[in-house]
């Protein structure tokens, strides 16, 4: 039981690993054995085994890394994300979903039996079942450059960037995980709260911070990087092992708070 939760030895890919909580999962994950190779703008403290310089909403500089990653894998975590605002609508959209998509999709290939994904979406994309039709149709544009040029030709259609991007995570995660399950291969996302971190310094430009409150559980408390390191370790773990297609709201109630008519439905959760 010395490795219970199996990340001796595996070879994880992982975005967003140089701050908050994909900075968070790193540490633990190198703490436990696991060789990780890290994609990210920004430099990476954790003692990871390769990192490599990667714009999210940049194809060229996935599709480098992509190429310079092991021909076999055992797990992706997608933790890569920006707040809109203050990023621009369509360049969150690109590196929240478009290029998280576009690297998941190259992957997929290379994940071994037994293998999985986990990503990071957001309360703010709980409110996917009533825009179901629209994401889907976003989905069905199944390339990097078929998305761009599709939000190049409406640029009025997709104005809630981080919004409609983390419904696409959420949607995406459940599309795929029955075609995956025939390959062994477990996908899930988690769905965080408002979370402390260079995320939450970035989002407090555009706007005060008291605009998430409303957001927070009922105890008021903004999460902490860890909070959500620790669940993302969890489900790409041999723990987690029959766990799939599973969008894990990690917001002390909040999400079950609203489907108990307990506080006013601000996302139109359904």
């Amino acid at each position: 039981m010395s490795d219970l939760l199996g990340y001796k030895g595996k070879t994880v890919v992982m975005t967003g690993c140089a701050t908050g909580m994909g900075a968070a999962a790193a540490e633990m994950l190198v703490d436990l054995g696991a060789e990780v190779w890290g994609l990210d703008l920004f430099d990476v403290k954790a003692p990871i085994h390769r990192s490599f310089r990667v714009n999210m909403m940049e194809k060229d500089t996935i599709d480098a890394a992509i190429a310079e990653l092991p021909d076999e894998i055992d797990i992706l975590f997608n933790c890569a994300g920006v707040p809109s605002p203050p990023t621009p609508a369509h360049d969150a959209l690109k590196i929240n979903f478009v290029g998280l998509r576009h690297l998941t999709d190259a992957l997929i290939p290379r994940i071994r039996e037994g293998g999985s994904i986990t990503s990071i979406a957001s309360t703010a994309g709980m409110g996917w079942k009533s825009n179901l039709d629209a994401v889907k149709e976003f989905l069905a544009l199944e390339t990097f450059d078929a998305a761009v040029d599709a939000m190049e030709a409406d640029p009025d259609k997709y104005q809630d960037g981080y919004g409609f991007a983390k419904q696409c995570i959420i949607v995406y995660t459940q599309m795929i995980a029955g075609e995956l399950c025939e390959k062994n291969i477990r996908i899930n996302c988690i769905a965080p709260s408002p979370t402390d971190g260079v995320f939450m310094d970035n989002l407090a430009k555009a706007m005060p911070r008291e605009v998430v409150m409303p957001f927070t559980p009922a105890n008021g408390q903004i999460a902490q990087p860890v909070d959500m390191g620790k669940v993302v370790v969890l489900l790409g773990s041999d723990l987690a092992s029959f766990v799939s297609g599973v969008n894990l709201p990690v917001d002390l109630g909040y999400c079950a708070q609203i489907y108990m008519g307990q506080r006013d439905n601000l996302m139109n959760i359904t």
